[in-house]
């Protein structure tokens, strides 16, 4: 019987009100989550502090190391609450965003952002829920964005608003997301992830709020802005790891670009040697369905093949019926991907030895030499990575070893 775990990689899961018990918690340890993910765009300090304890009780009973990632909320919008939900917008409805503060109905809800008013112009396209919901801007009358619905569908409190293509000029790392780092560092998280980064700036700046702190957490940028992609290498040079986070971002770009660019940011990040996660809607209909489609499945695997690190979990553990079997469906579809991942499939990733961007560096060239070894023995059964930061074993992690 082997100790090693049967599949390499990584399950992220986010952690809400289906899965925030103790004994839930366990289960997911015991399925296969490696990390944990609290999203601080939703519930409070007391409420993260203590599932934060379950956690690391969790994985104390599981005999297990179990990661904690705390997500920043960063500047994203949002609607506000709605006295009674769901709702349901259909096509040619009148429906009102507004910067009063009000109970949300029917056609009326209030927005994060107080300054959209001014901000918008009549035809500008706004879309809610990662796009689900597209809204026409017809004209603004003092607080209020009179909108007309292009795109209907279902709607809840405290959705997200993007308006593609529109700088809002409002910094990346706010002082509400200062807070929670705060409070989540003080806590003991291992990592936070930072939305809306647009370049390496704003990850910089998130580092030095930490050592300002006192800490040197893992930082990891979400990409989920078209100028995020289009400056992966300047992130990716300052970013611990990233995020391909593909409902915001299938909303900044066309959606019909979504595969090629979640490939590419794969790719680039193998290249660096800097873990990435693939996130939003892997197993989406999990949500409500004890079974996923054959469409996420696939997803799934080809994000695995491509070359991902983590597969993440969202409303499927957070708020679905079914967190445990999600979680010990991804761990499925890993354990049956890995083995066909082309032989050297990965070499791609020595590209960091020749070209010009990045170049290639003392444990680049070691990581490299122990890769090659590996496939001319064949018979290696682990491979031991002496590291202080980690990094060489990331480094080396890049590779997709067949061997631990």
């Amino acid at each position: 019987m082997t100790l090693l775990p049967p599949h390499k990689t990584k399950i992220v899961c986010t952690i809400g009100p289906a899965s925030d018990s103790s004994a839930m918690i366990v289960q997911m340890i015991e399925a296969g989550m490696n990390v944990a993910r609290l999203n601080f765009s939703h519930g409070d300090f007391p409420g993260h502090g203590e599932v934060i304890k379950k956690i690391r009780a969790a994985a104390d009973k599981a005999g297990k190391r179990i990661a904690i990632i705390a997500d920043l909320p960063g500047p994203k919008m949002r609607i506000g609450h709605f006295a009674e939900e769901p709702i349901h917008l259909r096509r040619g409805d009148q429906f009102i965003l507004t910067s009063d503060e009000i109970s949300g109905k029917k056609e009326r809800v209030s927005i994060t952002l107080k300054t959209l008013p001014q901000a918008v112009r009549p035809d500008n396209i706004l879309f809610l829920a990662d796009g689900l919901v597209e809204l026409r801007v017809d004209k603004v009358e003092g607080a209020d964005i009179i909108c007309t619905v292009r795109v209907g569908g279902e709607l809840r409190s405290g959705k997200g608003l993007n308006i593609p293509g529109i700088d809002l000029g409002v910094s990346v790392f706010t002082p509400r997301d200062r807070e929670c780092m705060q409070f989540a560092l003080e806590h003991g998280v291992d990592a936070v992830s930072q939305s809306f980064v647009n370049s390496g700036t704003d990850i910089e700046e998130v580092r030095r709020a930490a050592r300002e702190m006192g800490y040197r957490p893992f930082i990891i940028a979400k990409i989920e802005r078209a100028r995020a992609r289009d400056n992966i290498d300047e992130i990716l040079a300052v970013a611990d790891g990233i995020m391909v986070a593909r409902g915001d971002l299938g909303v900044e770009i066309p959606i019909e670009q979504i595969a090629v660019a979640q490939k590419f940011i794969t790719r680039r990040a193998n290249l660096h040697g800097r873990p990435v996660i693939t996130a939003t809607q892997m197993l989406m209909s999990m949500t409500r369905n004890r079974r996923p489609t054959r469409a996420e499945a696939t997803d799934v695997a080809n994000a695995i093949l491509d070359g991902t690190d983590c597969v993440m979990l969202s409303e499927e553990s957070a708020m679905g019926d079914y967190p445990l079997e999600s979680v010990q469906m991804l761990a499925k579809i890993a354990e049956a991907t890995e083995p066909h991942r082309p032989p050297r499939h990965y070499d791609r990733a020595l590209e960091c030895l020749s070209g010009p961007v990045p170049q290639a560096s003392m444990v680049d060239s070691i990581t490299r030499g122990v890769e090659h070894i590996i496939d001319e023995l064949k018979n290696i059964a682990a491979v031991l990575a002496p590291t202080a930061s980690g990094h060489t074993a990331r480094s080396l992690s890049r590779f997709r070893l067949p061997t631990w």
